[in-house]
């Protein structure tokens, strides 16, 4: 039987739309990604909009079944997915690397095999996680089997690996250098889904005429929030909160 690896869910809180999420994948909140891609609104009318999210097997790339609450399955409503811009398993042509790069790609390589796992290291092109200014951006992309460990929520975990690594290579290197790690182009599967989230959002909010606020993201996914609507005519973004619960508001421009 074809067992699907995302669905999104609409019910009256996030919390139900997670559980019911989880319940149709039979998975776990570890197994998953969770994108809140709508807050309920709150409002208490017959006009009150309910929350909407994505949950996604940690491993596969989104390709969702929309379900509300009810579980009566919808239509799509919405173009396809771009499809994504490189596979994660195939190796970017890049030529030669540099001297900088190969040492990137040796000293993560050399991590991840004292840690106990088994990875190819490639370099890749760095995915929109990199600062506008400063030094020079290395791209490097882990491939195995089973990493979805060094993602974890969110990419917490391949933030840490990513400033442990950078720790390393500036030490080898002797200049202030950057790497961007990436696994199995986690992080450009996260920008194209984020690209989409951005633009769906922007719609409802030109529909709507209210402000919407997006999930808690780290700072590199506000900015592609903010970058992907840059040029809309019809709204506006701004960050708003504080530490961990710093997130993105759309709304409609004045």
């Amino acid at each position: 039987m074809d067992r699907r690896n995302s669905v999104e869910i609409q019910a009256i809180s996030v919390e139900e739309a997670v559980r019911l999420a989880l319940e149709q994948l039979g998975r776990g909140r570890d197994d998953v990604e969770i994108e809140v891609l709508a807050e309920p609104s709150g409002g208490g009318g017959l006009d009150e909009e309910e929350a909407l999210v994505r949950v996604t097997v940690r491993g596969f790339a989104s390709q969702p079944t929309r379900v509300p609450g009810g579980g009566r399955r919808m239509p799509p409503g919405r173009p396809a997915p771009a499809p994504p811009r490189a596979m994660p398993d195939e190796e970017e042509d890049l030529g030669d690397p540099d001297e900088v790069t190969a040492t990137a790609l040796t000293v993560t390589r050399e991590l991840l095999g004292s840690m106990g796992f088994q990875v190819r290291v490639v370099p890749q092109r760095p995915a929109d996680d990199a600062e506008e200014s400063g030094p020079p951006t290395v791209g490097v992309n882990i491939l195995g089997n089973d990493l979805g460990v060094l993602i974890g929520r969110r990419g917490e975990y391949l933030a840490q690996l990513q400033y442990l690594v950078n720790l390393l290579v500036n030490r080898r290197v002797g200049e202030w250098t950057r790497v961007s790690l990436d696994v199995e182009g986690y992080k450009r599967r996260r920008e194209e889904s984020l690209i989409g989230l951005a633009e769906r959002v922007a719609r409802q909010v030109e529909r709507s005429g209210r402000p919407i606020q997006l999930e808690p993201m780290p700072p590199n996914e506000r900015r592609i929030v903010h970058l992907a609507l840059r040029d809309e005519v019809g709204v506006s973004t701004e960050s708003s909160g504080e530490g961990d619960l710093r997130r993105v508001v759309i709304a409609p421009k004045r």
